[in-house]
C-alpha cells in the first residue's frame, strides 16, 4: 500500500476553536511547490513511494533528520529540515544539489514526516473512513486546484496532478462539508465515497484561505436541492434529494421522492426524464446520478441484447454468417455471451478455444454492433497466431504491428479490421493508439499479463478506450484474490467495487494486516456470474486424452546445496527486516537476487557459479527419461525451463543422445518463433522442443505426448499454462507429464503453496464452487510472503503505476551474493497463534453466518469477530467454537471503540483502491 500523507479533520465538525495550530513542516501541494521545481517534486514523491527514506527523526514541528537512500546503494544522503525563526522552511542535505532551496531527499524527507502524523482514531471508524481519509492525504499533498466558475463555494473547480500526468478534472461542489460534491476522474466514478483526492483538494484550499467562513457553511450543509447518489445506506446505491436545513422544498420537486428517506420514488432508467424537469427547477442533480442512470440502461440493453443472440445462435446449430468453423454447443454459448454482454471476460480452461470464440464474437458485433476496428492485445509469441486464426476463420484482414516507430504509427493508422498489438508495444505507443486507433473492440489475450494493476503496463492497457472489450484468460486468478480484482478493472469495475470495499469483504486479515484466508466467495461468484463465463476440460472430457502426472523427487548434490544454502540464507535476512519496515529498492534487489540464486541452484550449480561442470542430478533424470521416451520409444518430448541458461545445458543432453532439437527462448525474435513449431510438427526428426516460458502461452504443440518440467514453477497457473500446451483439443495420444522438484530445497516447500492456491481458485470463480471461506495456515502464509518475493510471472520489471510495492529493473548478477551473516530460522508473527489453522474456522464461521461476518482479526491466542449485530445466534456460535480457539464476537461499534484504545487493532485496514 502506498505511504500516505496527512489530511486535516474532517470540515463535518470542524470549528475554529477546535482547530490545531498548524505545524509548519506538514506542507500541502503548494508549500512543497514553493520549495523546489516540479520536476524535483516528482522525483522527491517517487522516493518516498519507493521507500528510499530509511531513517526519520525529529522534534514535532520544528526540525527533522532523515537518511535517505539515493541512486547509488550503500552511500546514503543525510538530509535536515527546520523552521527557523521567521517561519521559514530551510534545508541542508549531504548531497551535491544546491540550485534550489530544496533537493529530492528533502522532499522525499517531509513527506514521510507527513506519512508518520497520526489520524485520530476517532475520525476512522471503518474502512470508508480510512478510505475518504487516504484521499485527504493525497488531495493535500499531491494536487493543485483553480476555480473555473461559479461561486467559488458551490460551483466549479479544475483539479490536477503534481506528478505530471497532464489530465484536468472537473470538480462540482456543492456542499464543502459532505459528500455531496462530485468530480469527473475515474477514481470517483468507482470508489464509492463520495469524494476522490481532487475534491478534497478544494476542499482543503478553501479550508487554508478562509477558515471561519468553510466551518459556517461546513456546519450549514446544502443551500439549494441536491439530487445525489447514496452509497452509505442499506439500499445502496440509493438516488437520495438533500433538502436545505432552512428552505422548503416545492411541491413539484418533493413528490417525486420519498418523505421519511428522501430517496428516488420512481423506477430507474425508465423515469430518468424527470432529472431534467428537476433541474429546471432550480435542483442540482449530481453527475454521479446521471452516470448510474447511464448505466443502468446500458446493463438492461447488454441483458437483451445477449438473450436475443443466445437463442439466434442456438437455432442455426452452431453456424455464424462470416465464421468458417461450426462451433461446439459451448463455444456458441461463449460467442452468445461475449457479444451479448459486449464487455466480459472468457475464462475458459486452456486448450477450449478462446480465440475461436472472440474471432466469432468479433465477427457477430460488426454485424450487430457496428463495429469496424477490434484491437487485439497479445503477448508477443501470438501475434501471428492470432493473424492466421483471423484468416483462417473468417477471411478479414488482420495487420501484425511491428517494427521501427514510424513503421508502427502507419500500421495504426491503416483502419484494419483487426489490428495486433503484443503488451510491450501498448506500453510504448498507448499515446499513438489512443489517437491513431480508436478501436471498437478491444480484446485482451492472456490477460493475466495485467493482473498486477500496479505495472505501466497494466496502467497503458487500461487506457485504451473502447465501447466493447472482451478479456481472455484461462487463469483469472493466479495467486491472490487482487489478480482478478485488476481484471474486472477491464470488464466493469462497477461489479467487484472498489479495492478498499473489496479488500475487506473477501479477505481475512490479521491485526497487522496480513491476509490469512478468504471468505464470502459464493457473494463473489454471484457478483461475477454475469460478466465472467468459465467453462474447464469436464465439458469437452471425451474429445480430450488422459493426463498423467509424475512427480520425481532430485536430490541436489554437494555443490548445489551449498550455493542453495547461501543464497536462501541471504534471502532470509531481509525477509526478516521486511517484517519490520518496507525495504529499500537496493535490500529489494538483493531480496530477489538470493531468491533467484537459490531456485538456480535447485537445477544446476552451473546456473550460478561458471566454474561448475555442466552436469546436474536433473541433467541425468532428463537423459534417463529422454531414453525412455525418444530414443526407446516413439514420443515427441517438450521441455521447460524457466532458465535460458538451464535451456542449453539440456539441449546438450538431448543431442548427446542423437535427438533433434529446437529452442525457443525470449531471445528468438517473434517473426521465428511460428518456423520453429512448424518444425516440431512436421519433421519426425525434431522430437525434442525446449523452451523457457516465452513460450508457455499460447502454443499449440499437440504433436508432443510428454512434457518435462525441469523446474517446478510456484504458481500452479503457470504449470497448467505448460500442461496445455500438449493436452488440448487435437490431443491424440495419453500425455504423460513429469514434475522434477529438488529434494529439501526451497522449490520443494514452494510447492506446499500449490494445493492451497488451486483450492482458492476453485472455490472463488470455479461455477461449481462449494466453499464460502477459504484459510491460509500461519506457514502457507510466510512461505506465500517470500515466493511473491521471488517470483515475476509476468516478465515485467517496470516502475509502478502507483508503485507502493517498487519493482526493481533488473537483477544484480548471479554471481553475487548479498550481503550479511547467516540467516537464522523464521519465527512466527507475533499476532498469530503458534499452531492456529484458520480454515476449519473461518469455514465454520462462514457457514453459519454468512454475510454478517465483516472482519476476524486475530489477537494473542484468539479471534475477534466483528458481526452487524451480536445476538443469540452469534453467541451460540462462539460458545461452539470455545473448545478450538477463543472466539469474542462483537459489532462494528464495539470495535471501533476497541480500535480507539487500542491503534494495532486497526492496523489491518485494507489499502485504498488504486488510482
Amino acid at each position: 500500500m502506498e505511504p500516505s500523507l496527512p489530511l486535516d479533520a474532517d470540515a463535518v465538525d470542524v470549528s475554529v476553536g477546535e482547530t490545531p495550530p498548524p505545524d509548519p513542516l506538514l506542507l500541502d501541494a503548494e508549500g512543497i511547490a514553493g520549495l523546489a521545481s516540479e520536476a524535483v517534486v516528482r522525483r522527491g514523491l517517487a522516493y518516498f513511494r519507493e521507500n528510499r527514506v530509511v531513517e526519520l527523526a525529529f522534534e514535532q514541528g520544528r526540525r527533522l533528520w532523515a537518511t535517505v537512500e539515493g541512486s547509488v546503494p550503500g552511500e546514503p544522503y543525510q538530509t535536515e529540515v527546520w523552521v527557523d525563526e521567521d517561519g521559514e522552511i530551510c534545508v541542508a542535505c549531504s548531497c551535491p544539489y544546491d540550485w534550489e532551496p530544496a533537493c529530492k531527499h528533502a522532499v522525499a524527507a517531509l513527506l514521510a514526516y507527513a506519512a508518520r502524523q497520526p489520524i485520530p482514531e476517532s475520525r476512522i471508524s471503518s474502512a470508508a473512513d480510512e478510505a475518504v481519509a487516504e484521499r485527504g492525504r493525497r488531495g493535500r499533498s499531491e494536487v493543485q486546484v483553480r476555480h473555473v466558475s461559479g461561486d467559488r463555494w458551490c460551483g466549479t473547480w479544475e483539479a490536477w496532478s503534481l506528478t505530471g500526468s497532464g489530465r484536468v478534472y472537473t470538480v462540482d461542489l456543492v456542499a464543502v462539508g459532505e459528500r455531496l460534491n462530485t468530480c469527473t476522474c475515474p477514481d470517483f466514478a468507482t470508489n464509492r465515497l463520495g469524494t476522490c483526492k481532487h475534491v478534497e483538494a478544494v476542499r482543503h484550499h478553501l479550508r487554508q484561505r478562509a477558515p471561519h467562513k468553510f466551518a459556517r457553511l461546513a456546519r450549514r450543509g446544502v443551500t439549494r436541492p441536491v439530487v445525489h447518489l447514496d452509497w452509505q445506506g442499506p439500499d445502496a446505491p440509493a438516488v437520495r434529494l438533500r433538502r436545505p436545513a432552512d428552505a422548503a422544498v416545492p411541491a413539484e420537486v418533493a413528490r417525486h421522492f420519498d418523505p421519511a428517506t428522501g430517496a428516488f420514488a420512481g423506477r430507474l432508467p425508465e423515469d430518468a426524464g424527470i432529472f431534467d424537469e428537476l433541474e429546471r427547477r432550480g435542483v442540482h442533480v449530481g453527475r454521479d446520478v446521471r452516470d448510474h442512470v447511464r448505466h443502468l440502461a446500458d446493463d438492461a440493453a447488454r441483458a437483451e441484447r445477449s438473450r436475443r443472440l443466445a437463442d439466434r445462435l442456438r437455432h442455426a446449430g452452431g453456424h455464424l454468417p462470416g465464421v468458417r468453423a461450426r462451433l461446439y454447443p459451448y463455444q456458441v454459448e461463449g460467442v452468445a455471451f461475449l457479444a451479448g454482454r459486449g464487455r466480459a471476460m472468457l475464462a475458459d480452461d486452456m486448450g477450449l478455444g478462446k480465440t475461436l470464440q472472440a474471432i466469432a464474437a468479433a465477427v457477430l458485433l460488426q454485424a450487430e454492433e457496428g463495429v469496424r476496428r477490434t484491437l487485439v492485445v497479445c503477448p508477443a509469441s501470438l501475434k501471428h497466431q492470432w493473424a492466421r486464426e483471423i484468416e483462417r476463420f473468417t477471411g478479414q484482414e488482420a495487420v501484425v504491428v511491428q517494427g521501427p516507430r514510424p513503421r508502427r504509427r502507419a500500421q495504426y493508422r491503416q483502419g484494419a479490421p483487426f489490428t495486433i498489438v503484443n503488451y510491450e508495444l501498448v506500453l510504448r505507443d498507448v499515446d499513438e493508439i489512443r489517437r491513431e486507433l480508436p478501436a471498437d473492440l478491444l480484446v485482451l489475450d492472456e490477460a493475466q499479463r495485467i493482473k498486477n494493476w500496479r505495472t505501466r503496463t497494466a496502467a497503458a492497457v487500461k487506457a485504451l478506450p473502447s465501447r466493447f472489450a472482451f478479456v481472455l484468460t484461462g487463469t483469472p486468478l493466479e495467486n491472490r484474490l487482487e489478480d482478478l480484482y485488476s481484471l474486472m478493472q477491464v470488464v466493469d469495475p462497477r461489479v467487484l467495487g472498489p479495492l478498499w470495499s473489496f479488500m475487506l469483504e473477501f479477505h481475512v486479515t490479521s491485526a497487522t494486516g496480513r491476509v490469512l484466508g478468504y471468505r464470502n466467495l459464493s457473494e463473489l461468484r454471484r457478483r461475477l456470474a454475469p460478466v465472467m463465463l468459465r467453462r474447464d476440460r469436464r465439458i469437452v472430457a471425451d474429445q480430450l486424452p488422459d493426463r498423467i502426472v509424475h512427480r520425481r523427487d532430485v536430490e541436489l548434490d554437494p555443490r548445489q546445496r551449498a550455493a542453495h544454502d547461501a543464497a536462501e540464507s541471504a534471502a532470509s535476512r531481509y525477509a526478516r527486516i521486511a517484517e519490520k519496515r518496507p525495504l529499500t529498492p537496493t535490500e529489494e534487489k538483493r531480496l530477489l537476487s538470493a531468491l533467484q540464486r537459490a531456485r538456480m541452484a535447485c537445477d544446476a550449480a552451473a546456473l550460478v557459479d561458471e566454474e561448475a561442470a555442466p552436469d546436474s542430478p536433473k541433467l541425468r533424470e532428463i537423459a534417463a527419461l529422454l531414453t525412455g521416451l525418444c530414443v526407446e520409444g516413439d514420443h515427441k518430448v517438450v521441455i521447460f525451463t524457466e532458465w535460458e541458461r538451464m535451456s542449453r545445458l539440456v539441449a546438450g543432453v538431448a543431442e548427446g543422445l542423437g535427438l533433434g532439437v529446437i529452442r525457443l527462448h525470449g531471445g528468438v525474435p517473434t517473426a521465428k518463433r511460428g518456423e520453429l513449431i512448424r518444425r516440431f510438427h512436421e519433421e519426425p526428426e525434431a522430437r525434442v522442443f525446449i523452451s523457457t516460458d516465452a513460450g508457455a502461452t499460447g502454443l499449440n504443440l499437440q504433436c508432443a505426448s510428454a512434457l518435462i518440467n525441469v523446474d517446478l514453477p510456484w504458481n500452479p497457473a503457470v504449470l497448467g499454462q505448460r500442461i496445455a500446451r500438449i493436452h488440448r483439443l487435437g490431443q491424440r495420444r495419453t500425455v504423460q507429464v513429469f514434475l522434477l522438484v529438488a529434494r529439501e530445497s526451497y522449490e520443494e516447500r514452494v510447492a506446499g503453496l500449490v494445493a492451497t492456491k488451486r483450492d482458492l481458485f476453485r472455490h472463488a470463480v470455479e461455477p461449481d464452487g462449494s466453499e464460502d471461506a477459504v484459510g491460509l495456515s500461519r506457514q502457507a502464509v510466510a512461505l506465500a510472503m517470500k515466493a511473491l518475493a521471488g517470483a515475476d510471472e509476468d516478465g515485467e520489471a517496470e516502475a509502478a503505476a502507483a508503485p507502493e510495492e517498487p519493482r526493481p529493473a533488473a537483477l544484480p548478477a548471479a554471481g553475487r551474493e548479498p550481503d550479511g551473516p547467516t540467516a537464522q530460522p523464521d519465527r512466527p508473527p507475533r499476532d498469530t497463534p503458534e499452531d492456529l489453522d484458520l480454515s476449519d474456522i473461518v469455514a465454520r464461521l462462514g457457514r453459519a453466518l454468512g454475510g454478517r461476518v465483516e472482519r476476524v482479526v486475530v489477537r494473542g491466542a484468539g479471534l475477534i469477530v466483528v458481526v452487524d449485530a451480536v445476538d443469540d445466534e452469534v453467541r451460540a456460535l462462539a460458545e461452539a467454537l470455545a473448545g478450538d480457539v477463543p472466539l469474542v464476537p462483537v459489532d462494528r461499534a464495539t470495535f471501533a471503540g476497541l480500535c480507539a484504545v487500542e491503534p494495532s487493532l486497526a492496523a489491518g485496514a485494507p489499502p485504498a483502491a488504486p488510482r
